[in-house]
């Protein structure tokens, strides 16, 4: 019960720090938060105007006050008002978010994949064709700049062989902008997971396995593997908050209308309320990943849940 209630108060102080973090960015952003909201690069607004807005949106109170009403419409879902479209912030988020979601996701499934088969293939053969191999794509891949990549797919697969289309909303269209992703993605995976391959075929409880006369593969797959997947889980998991936010350059690409391109306009016309609810997310979802790669652990390693239980 003790460890529940420890856990909830740091869940609460997170999303207090993260609410804290979402609010201060806007007020330290460099310009004036009203005369953005007036859009005064496009139309001519007076100094009474100005005063007006700032008066209504309660930006003349004191900072303490400002973020007391911003906390309270945080707890209410109020997110407030997108001054590019004039529609609730949630709104824009919720259309945006599940085509992000679904690139993502599917880009990390194909690296995990990707990663499992070559990591073990080069581990199975230190010093061979198959390690070397798995090695020169991990070092091609990750010096292909991703834009140029999305590009040179574009070019050869939509406008030169006309197999796949070019815009991700047709059928087949998230073909590409998967394997871009995915190739940007994989080649930290594949060292990772190879080098604890590596690292736990020479571990004692691994000799120990070997020494009750189980078979190899027997030996690989309950002791090696199980244990070579920790890192990887981890790795993963780190990268997949990060993932959320940096497809930017993808859905720029490939013109997919997701958080990526809903931040990078945000910012381009100062939507405050749009990039406060963005920090949110993100944070909230890297915070919710954490917590499944710490339940992760204990599937994998049993003796991690038993120290939990000892706890």
């Amino acid at each position: 019960m003790r460890k529940w209630l420890i856990r909830l108060v740091e869940i609460a102080v997170f999303v207090l720090l993260l609410t804290v973090v979402s609010f201060l960015v806007v007020k330290l952003a460099p310009g004036d938060e009203t005369r953005s909201l007036l859009r005064m690069d496009t139309i001519e607004v007076t100094q009474g105007d100005i005063e007006a807005l700032r008066k209504e949106r309660g930006l003349d109170a004191p900072i303490w006050e400002q973020y007391s009403a911003y906390l309270m419409n945080l707890l209410r879902l109020n997110f407030g008002t997108s001054s590019m479209t004039g529609k609730p912030v949630i709104e824009g988020i919720a259309n945006a978010f599940p085509s992000t979601l679904i690139l993502a996701g599917w880009s990390l499934v194909a690296a995990f994949i990707i990663a499992g088969l070559l990591g073990t293939l080069a581990a199975r053969n230190v010093g061979k064709w198959p390690d070397r191999l798995a090695q020169g794509f991990t070092l091609i891949s990750s010096s292909m700049p991703t834009f140029w990549l999305g590009l040179l797919l574009l070019n050869v697969f939509a406008i030169g062989l006309k197999l796949l289309p070019s815009q991700a909303t047709r059928p087949g269209g998230l073909v590409m902008p998967i394997v871009c992703m995915t190739i940007a993605i994989v080649p930290p995976y594949v060292k990772v997971f190879r080098n604890s391959l590596v690292d736990a075929q020479d571990a004692d409880f691994v000799r120990a396995s070997r020494s009750r006369g189980l078979h190899e593969s027997t030996v690989f797959r309950k002791h090696v593997l199980r244990a070579s997947l920790i890192p990887l889980v981890t790795i993963m998991g780190m990268s997949l908050g990060g993932l959320l936010g940096g497809t930017v350059v993808v859905e720029k690409i490939f013109a997919i209308q997701g958080i990526g391109m809903l931040v990078l306009d945000s910012l381009t016309k100062r939507d405050y309320p749009t990039i406060q609810a963005f920090i949110l997310l993100i944070g909230i979802v890297v915070f919710l990943i954490n917590g499944l790669v710490d339940l992760s652990y204990r599937w994998l390693d049993p003796a991690i849940a038993l120290k939990g239980r000892k706890a």
